[in-house]
């Protein structure tokens, strides 16, 4: 060949490639598209498997209109999807909307993971997005990253129709109502596999930013071929029942489209008590892999960036369910902007608020799935809890949707606490049931802890150990503090208090809980990246030094000092105080739970109660013993992180055990209390 002719021969081969499938850019589905097949959407009819539009969305269809469009014809479900929002990131949780029993709670989580919805073709492909290996620097060490982190194929479903635009339509029934493993509970609840003949799609609910759908699925008993950890139980409660292999719960899907602009995320400091988010990021300097948490948290803006105090771009709201009992949502009400004291430490003012969910004569489209609202909802059920579950963005922790669950009979536990641990310093609580002022209050309490898991805080078991005895009984201090440092803990209501302290009962929002909001959601102006955050936040980390109300630790059981249902700094004074409560609450126990007419089983529970508070309290003092203290101090940041419990303290502990744990409690063997109920087994307790 002529040299004169190569240039040329040399750009007809760069354009061939150009316009080739090799030259796509190395992640094609960030555009909805994976390179061609050799077939177009513009192929329809019997050679393609397209079918024309009417043909499969029929008249009968049900359709609503949200992220996607969802057709319900029958028992089968179509999404209609936009092509803007193929290559889309969405995050795709399933949890356990109702359960049966002996198999665990409702809200529990299944499954979390980040998908996108890929056209390819004539078929839609469902991959996974995996964040746990980040090179968020960039350069070559990100292309070997990427090269390693191929997005898997969970689903390969044929395009049925094409709606306007182009919008692909694609039947998603088996993604429900299959053994699909990456959405399955089977693993969770230890089955051999889900029965389809017996799995339903209940209903539907699309919207601008999620879509919700709910399975009616039926598995079938026996050990599972999974090393997963199946579902808690209780140790005591209703059991399972054995004479069936039928295992059916209602799932709960929800697919939430993530932020167009992921937020800027803040890092994790184990001095703080946050729910984080981890992957393992490649490009940093440390000469190795370094794992990277990222805290759960909302996206909080200041409207006025200069003000020290100013109010928020857009406020934390959370709507309170149309079913909420009327009389305890000014109760609720209270407990979500009981944190805004803790917001004014990071800056901002009115930054958490509580609204009535609109009726529906005022906004009938108004729903609690839809994203766009936080909730706080009431169930119609005996489960003695509460529980407040957040959904996050896995790229930066950026909290997206949060509904606060409460179980009606949240209310019976709060009577028994109530009750068992300071009726001696309420006259209110000696009569059951509770007037309702007093159980406003306590639903108060459990609010605001609810709360706080859904502004993305942890327990933090060590905040009860941060008072000290004096200071429970003190009414000044508890009118302002509360009754421990964190309403995170687990250290209910005021046991240490005496009849005449006058001491404040309740836990309220502490000084962690205003620390804590200070740490993570304070604005760092000028601080471009995570990593330039850092001085600012370990100097606020810091004062944990010199102030142990703002310590942080979970629950530990060699550590005296991060019990859970603990009060005080000095467990052995605690615990003598809270049995003379105990003693008192004998004195009144048969008038506070007899009524004409009726038999004793409240009598035997609240007994039961008793019994239990005071092995609780006996086993605070039981940890004494060979103890040791863990203050979570870094490096610089204070001495050192293990320290055994002084010895004169284990002496003393000991010696309160032989003289409570190893003699006969004469003092609960009351003639008036067992003559009623002694046949129950109750008093075997003891």
């Amino acid at each position: 060949m002529p040299a004169r002719h190569r240039p040329l021969l040399q750009a007809a081969l760069w354009l061939a490639l150009a316009a080739s499938p090799l030259a796509l850019p190395a992640r094609a589905q960030d555009a909805g598209q994976e390179p061609p097949t050799g077939t177009t959407s513009s192929r329809r009819g019997a050679a393609t498997g397209i079918r024309p539009y009417a043909e499969v969305i029929t008249a009968d269809a049900q359709s609503q209109d949200g992220m996607f469009r969802v057709h319900r014809v029958g028992e089968r479900l179509y999404y209609e999807i936009p092509t803007a929002m193929l290559g889309r990131e969405m995050l795709w949780v399933t949890t356990f909307a109702r359960t049966q029993t002996g198999y665990g709670y409702g809200g529990t989580e299944v499954q979390n993971r980040v998908v996108r919805w890929v056209r390819r073709g004539e078929k839609i492909l469902l991959r996974a997005v995996d964040y746990q290996l980040r090179a968020e620097a960039g350069g070559a060490v990100r292309r070997a990253v990427e090269a390693s982190a191929l997005e898997p194929i969970l689903q390969a479903l044929d395009i049925r129709a094409v709606g306007p635009n182009d919008a692909p339509v694609i039947e998603v029934t088996p993604l429900f109502t299959t053994d699909v493993s990456e959405f399955s509970a089977r693993r969770r609840l230890n089955a051999q596999r889900l029965d389809p003949s017996r799995t339903f799609l209940e209903r539907v609910k699309a919207f601008p930013r999620n879509i919700e759908t709910w399975v009616l699925a039926t598995y079938v008993a026996g050990a599972a071929t999974s090393t997963a950890t199946p579902l808690p139980q209780r140790p005591t409660g209703p059991q399972r029942d054995r004479s069936t292999d039928a295992i059916t719960v209602e799932l709960h899907h929800s697919l939430v489209l993530l932020p167009d602009q992921p937020m800027k995320p803040r890092l994790y400091d184990s001095r703080v008590g946050y729910f984080s988010g981890r992957h393992f990021e490649f490009s940093r300097n440390d000469h190795r892999v370094v794992e990277v948490r990222y805290i759960r948290r909302w996206r909080l803006e200041k409207r006025d960036p200069d003000a020290p105090l100013s109010e928020p771009v857009r406020p934390i709201v959370y709507y309170i369910g149309r079913e909420v009992p009327e009389k305890w949502r000014p109760w609720i009400k209270r407990g979500v902007e009981d944190w805004q004291v803790a917001f004014e430490a990071a800056g901002f003012k009115n930054a958490i608020v509580a609204r009535d969910a609109p009726s529906e004569a005022e906004d009938p489209d108004w729903d609690p799935e839809d994203v766009r609202y936080a909730t706080i909802r009431w169930l119609p059920a005996t489960i003695e809890n509460a529980y407040g579950p957040h959904i996050a963005d896995p790229r930066t922790g950026e909290i997206l949707d949060a509904d606060i669950k409460f179980y009606h009979d949240i209310l019976k536990l709060l009577t028994a606490w109530y009750f068992v641990q300071a009726s001696p310093s309420d006259p209110r609580a000696r009569k059951l049931p509770f007037p309702d002022d007093l159980m406003g209050e306590l639903i108060r309490y459990v609010t605001a802890h609810e709360v706080g898991h859904t502004l993305g805080l942890q327990h933090n078991m060590k905040a009860s150990s941060a008072f000290t005895v004096e200071q429970l009984r003190d009414p000044a201090f508890t009118r302002k503090w509360g009754t421990e440092a964190s309403i995170m803990d687990y250290g209910r209501f005021n046991y240490v208090a005496q009849p005449g302290d006058g001491a404040h009962l309740i836990p309220k929002i502490g000084p962690y809980d205003r620390f804590a909001i200070e740490w993570g959601y304070r604005p760092i102006p000028g601080a471009a990246t995570p990593d330039d955050e850092k001085p600012l936040l370990d100097e606020i980390a810091a004062r944990q030094v010199d102030d142990p109300t703002l310590r942080f630790g979970d629950a530990s059981s060699d550590d005296p000092a991060r019990r859970m249902e603990d009060l005080g700094s000095d467990p052995v004074a605690a615990t003598r105080l809270g049995l003379l409560n105990l003693n008192r609450v004998l004195d009144y126990l048969v008038e506070a739970t007899c009524k004409p007419g009726e038999d004793y089983s409240l009598l035997r529970e609240m007994y039961e109660r008793v019994i239990g508070q005071r092995n609780l309290e006996l086993g605070h003092v039981a940890a004494v013993v060979g103890g040791v203290h863990q203050t979570n101090y870094h490096y610089g940041r204070g001495g050192l992180v293990y320290t055994p419990v002084p010895a004169e303290k284990q002496a003393e502990a000991v010696q309160f055990l032989l003289t409570h744990c190893f003699e006969t409690p004469k003092e609960l063997l009351r003639a008036d209390i067992l003559g009623r109920i002694e046949s129950s087994g109750a008093a075997d307790r003891i």
